[in-house]
């Protein structure tokens, strides 16, 4: 109930983006006000607000499947055409609703939308069982609902703002990114075999290829490596910059190479420290010792930090004369520029 409910907030913003954005939607509404609710306002401002908020809760109030109709309507969209996903998803909504209404208790109408929708069972359930959530099953409602809810997002954002390409690009080179971090593979490679191949234009060919080396890691960190090398193969990056061609030797366990353009892009280049040290691109290559050794060559500093050895506590003979403690040595901060974020 909660993961749904987070869903259907999603949505909500979602359409009052695209209603603030798009005025001639809101002028088409049916929704209507009395000169003295007007009078009431105060302001046109004030009323429009008041019709958007209203438009927002009829949407909701809509069916899932009812809202994507909307969706689709409004915008001239195909939001559900070659979504694999549909149909797990509006099964999670059903039985979320089920639990809501009727104590998990399977009805008629759980099963006609379903059946619907080609949502298939293992073993159909009958009217009268009492359905459940085991942890299995919550794992693949969130999945469901995650992939569903970054996609639509994406689609409309990209198509209600085309000026914030590259802002939206970030975004789910980011979403990409955190999943890739947290070891997420089957759900990043659905978000980014979407990201790089159901979408169609980027802000810039870096964005592109960014989406691209993310993909292949994926497939690989997930165990197959053919569809991660096939993925890299389908780009030429010999003209590319020294960031990508590092990226790709990585991916394709050509360490030797690896280290060479670890020396040519060298300590101030396209990568900092960190990179290196966190990125999940780095994952099997943070293991070669001649990596370690390479690094430690530009940066002048273990890979591993904590390899440093610690200074001896300082004496009162050690203290500087002014009573201070010497500098300290800042943080280090990242970069976003490079192949993720």
């Amino acid at each position: 109930m909660s993961l749904i409910s987070q869903y259907d907030a999603l949505l909500g913003g979602l359409v009052r983006c695209i209603l603030l954005s798009k005025p001639d939607i809101l002028s088409a509404s049916e929704k209507n006000i009395t000169f003295s609710q007007l009078v009431e306002f105060g302001s046109l401002e004030a009323a429009r607000e008041y019709i958007v908020e209203k438009e927002v809760e009829t949407v909701l109030r809509k069916s899932h499947s009812e809202q994507f109709d909307w969706l689709e309507l409004k915008l001239g969209l195909e939001l559900r055409k070659g979504l694999e996903v549909w149909p797990t998803f509006i099964e999670v909504t059903e039985r979320r609703n089920l639990f809501v209404h009727n104590r998990g208790v399977v009805s008629n109408h759980y099963l006609d939308v379903c059946r619907k929708h080609g949502v298939l069972w293992e073993q159909v359930p009958q009217v009268g069982d009492e359905l459940r959530v085991s942890p299995e099953y919550f794992k693949s409602a969130f999945k469901a609902v995650f992939e569903i809810g970054v996609k639509l997002a994406h689609v409309l954002w990209r198509k209600v703002q085309p000026e914030e390409r590259e802002a939206a690009d970030a975004n789910l080179n980011g979403v990409g990114y955190d999943l890739l971090s947290e070891e997420r593979f089957d759900l990043a490679r659905k978000i980014l075999d979407f990201s790089a191949v159901t979408l169609k234009t980027f802000a810039d060919e870096r964005h592109r290829l960014m989406f691209v080396i993310n993909r292949a890691q994926a497939y690989k960190w997930s165990g197959d490596t053919r569809t991660a090398e096939k993925i890299l193969s389908a780009e030429d990056w010999s003209a590319r910059s020294d960031d990508f061609k590092l990226a790709e030797a990585v991916l394709l366990d050509d360490f030797e190479k690896a280290d060479e353009m670890v020396n040519r892009i060298g300590a101030n280049g396209l990568l900092p420290k960190m990179a290196y040290r966190e990125w999940p691109l780095f994952r099997e290559y943070r293991k070669s010792e001649h990596f370690q050794r390479t690094f430690e060559d530009v940066f002048h500093e273990p890979l591993n930090l904590f390899d440093v050895k610690s200074d001896p506590v300082p004496t009162s003979e050690d203290a500087p004369e002014n009573g201070g403690t010497g500098d300290m040595e800042s943080s280090e901060v990242g970069s976003n520029g490079s192949i993720v974020p």
